[in-house]
């Protein structure tokens, strides 16, 4: 009889949740697909949640892999290396559903911030790729607008599975790959036509951008500069009863984020607080603005 490999309880779990979901899918109905009891599931995952982490990090694996394939394929035409891209992302990406937590994972202080990061970065990814690809099909000047038209096509496709009541057929894929492939050409052709202005929202520039191309939500902003401040804090010489102090406020502040009615006048107050340090002035000054207080 062949031993079961963590490996084995991955795939059966990525065929559940995209089936079922994530949320509808219990370790007992992983351990029965990988042929096991539940109790032998815990040897190999602590929990549903790393187990999910295993699945993302997996379907990375895989979408590096297919990414780099297509890279390989010079003969293609770009308009048809955008469409296998499009079936790419459709077959490793979306198919799962595991792209839908980001919607429901909480950023900040949670236990699951690591499975958002690794959403994030498969995410990111393929965004990076996809401009690299609208590049090659509509030349430099599309540049300014890629990440708006990735925005478009993301959002296709994810109201595309929302709105599905069964799993997409492989003919269903090809046409949605090919319907989005019409789609991006009509918006590139918009947004170079130079008889109309076009207002960009996702550039490079944009204020849901940091350090990286990657597009930034509010939350994951916040996320971003919290954890900055927390690395600050922990590098810095200070007292310890003073450093102590500002790591307490600040979890404080992580704490009041978190909550969904964000008391205002408490947020202010531990930021005055924690601004008096020059070490963290302008991060604080950055939290302000995204919070717009």
């Amino acid at each position: 009889m062949k031993k079961i490999t963590s490996d084995d309880i991955i795939y059966a779990a990525l065929s559940l949740f995209s089936e079922k979901g994530y949320d509808a899918t219990s370790v007992d109905e992983i351990a029965r697909e990988s042929g096991m009891v539940k109790a032998s599931f815990y040897k190999y995952f602590q929990s549903k949640e790393e187990l999910l982490l295993g699945t993302i990090v997996l379907i990375e694996k895989l979408l590096d892999a297919d990414i780099k394939e297509l890279y390989l394929k010079h003969q293609l035409p770009s308009r048809e290396k955008l469409r296998q891209l499009n079936l790419i992302a459709l077959g490793r990406i979306y198919k799962n559903k595991v792209h839908l937590l980001v919607y429901s994972v909480p950023l900040i202080g949670s236990k699951e911030e690591k499975i958002a990061q690794a959403i994030d970065r498969v995410e990111h990814h393929l965004s990076n790729v996809m401009v690299d690809f609208l590049i090659d099909a509509y030349g430099e000047s599309i540049n300014d607008y890629a990440y708006d038209i990735g925005f478009v096509v993301k959002s296709i496709i994810i109201n595309s599975f929302r709105m599905s009541d069964s799993e997409l057929s492989w003919t269903e894929h090809q046409t949605l790959a090919e319907f989005i492939v019409s789609i991006t050409d009509m918006l590139a052709q918009g947004m170079l036509s130079p008889d109309v202005q076009h207002q960009i929202m996702w550039g490079r520039d944009s204020v849901f951008h940091e350090d990286s191309d990657q597009i930034w939500t509010k939350g994951r902003q916040i996320a971003h500069v919290l954890q900055h401040m927390e690395a600050v804090l922990k590098q810095i010489e200070l007292d310890e009863a003073i450093q102590n102090e500002h790591m307490q406020i600040l979890s404080r502040l992580q704490g009041e984020l978190s909550e969904q009615n964000v008391e205002t006048a408490h947020v202010k107050a531990l930021l005055l607080f924690l601004e008096q340090l020059p070490e963290l002035q302008e991060d604080c000054t950055k939290l302000k603005a995204i919070l717009e207080v």
